[in-house]
This record gives structure tokens, sequence and C-alpha cells, in this order.
């Protein structure tokens, strides 16, 4: 698996990176310093002086309003930086920390994490069409880049938008797949606490391997989302048009703020 270089060490954030710098099949490249995924509430004083010196001017915050209010973004809406709040989450699997534990103690033997996960993915496929919509538009203006895209982990609904995005520019399947799995490698430290956590409110009826669906990213998860969007319109441009209804000029806007003009010989 290919490997990316992290150039952003924040003292509080991982998983902090540019989506950009890839090469397209036509053999540009993704622009950079334009797109970066991360997750807001653990900003320390010098991680935030240090956002401000990226010059950001929007974020998109995917988390749901139960996620804000636990979790309050350190990066709050201003004269400098607007906040888009697109809630992507599957209702149905929305928790209160009380809930959380409620479900983790008396469903313990029967939880499989692993189908959760898929289930998620399934969902942002082909249940949040117009959230992609109001994302993908607000995007394509120019005014609104740099941007942040975040939701609570910064790997999965982050992840699935990232991917969108990377391949409607043109980066190859394969890839966006290494970019997307990157993640593993950046949040590791942070996922073993968690995991640690869960196992606590658990009572330790769940065991480690069985909590780990929901601690990384896999190729599996990526992957069955794509593959449905792919048999049903062909490709993600088509899908952006059709299902998400996307004017086609919006996604060309967007292609041509994210990615290199063509080098012309002399």
């Amino acid at each position: 698996m290919r490997t990316r270089e992290n150039r952003y060490p924040f003292e509080k954030l991982h998983n902090f990176r540019d989506i950009g710098g890839l090469k397209t099949k036509d053999g540009r490249k993704m622009k950079t310093g334009l797109l970066f995924p991360e997750e807001l509430s653990r900003l320390s004083t010098n991680d935030i002086e240090h956002f401000h010196q990226l010059k950001i001017k929007s974020i998109c915050d995917l988390r749901t309003p139960t996620e804000q209010k636990s979790k309050i973004s350190r990066i709050q809406c201003n004269e400098n930086v607007q906040v888009l709040k697109v809630s992507i989450h599957d209702k149905s699997r929305e928790f209160t920390r009380f809930e959380f534990f409620k479900f983790l103690v008396t469903k313990s033997n029967t939880i499989n994490f692993e189908d959760i996960m898929k289930d998620m993915y399934d969902h942002m496929a082909c249940g949040i069409y117009k959230e992609i919509n109001q994302i993908i538009m607000f995007l394509s203006e120019q005014s609104h880049l740099p941007a942040l895209i975040h939701c609570t982990g910064g790997k999965d609904r982050t992840g699935f938008i990232s991917a969108l995005i990377q391949l409607l520019a043109g980066v190859p399947y394969e890839t966006v797949i290494d970019d997307y799995l990157f993640s593993n490698q950046l949040i590791a430290v942070p996922m073993k606490k968690k995991e640690r956590l869960i196992q606590w409110m658990s009572l330790f009826r769940v065991s480690s391997e069985r909590i780990k669906p929901i601690l990384e990213v896999r190729r599996e998860y990526l992957e069955e989302a794509y593959n449905k969007i792919i048999n049903q319109y062909g490709d993600v441009e088509s899908y952006l048009c059709l299902a998400c209804k996307i004017p086609k000029h919006s996604l060309d806007s967007l292609k041509e703020l994210l990615i290199e003009e063509e080098k012309v010989g002399c």
C-alpha cells in the first residue's frame, strides 16, 4: 500500500492532511492547498494558530446536531470562515453517550460492528443525495476554497466525500483507495484509546477484535459503496448529476478549481 507524507504536524489532530497533489488519469494533478479533511473539537491553541495560517475560508461540518453539541468545534463561523452544516448520518444509528452505553451492554452478544459500518456506507452512497448536492455545490464556488471537510472521526463520512471529489477530479480508483486507507496509519494511536474506552463502556463484554471495524477504514467499506454507484450510474460524475441532481456546470467548475491546467508544449 502506498503511503503519503503528512506535512501538517498539528499537536492534537492526527488525520489532518491535503487530499490534493494526486495524479489524475490524464496525467495532470489535483491542486494542493484547497481541501483538507479532519475533526476540529480537539485543536490546541497552537493548532488554532496553525489552522488560520492555512487561510481556510470555509468548513463543511458533516456531524449531526447531537455530535456538534457534544464535541464543540474550536473554529466557529466568523468574518473569515464560513461554516456549512450538513448532517450526514443514518438517523437510526445516532446515539447519545448514554444510549450507546446501553446499546453496548444490552446487545453485547449480538452487535456486528462490521455490518453497522457497511450499512453506514450503503446509506452514504444511496441515501444522502440532497446532502451531497449541498456540499458539492458549496465547494464549487471559488470563494469557499480552501475548505476543510470534517465529521467526528474524520475518517468515514469525511473519507467518503473526499473520495467522491477525488474520483470526480479523475484520480484513478486505486490511488483514491490508497489515500482513503492512509487514515489508518494516522489514527492508529487515538483509535487504540477509543477501543479501550468502548471496552470499558461495554463492561468488557465486547472484545478488541469485534470493536476494530468501527475504529478503522477498510477497503471493502468504500468499495461496496463505490460498486453500487458504478453499477447503477457508470461513473461518479453521472452519479453526482443524476442521483444528487448537481448541474454539470457546477461539477465542471469544481473540477476546474481542483485540477491543474494542462501544460502546453513550446
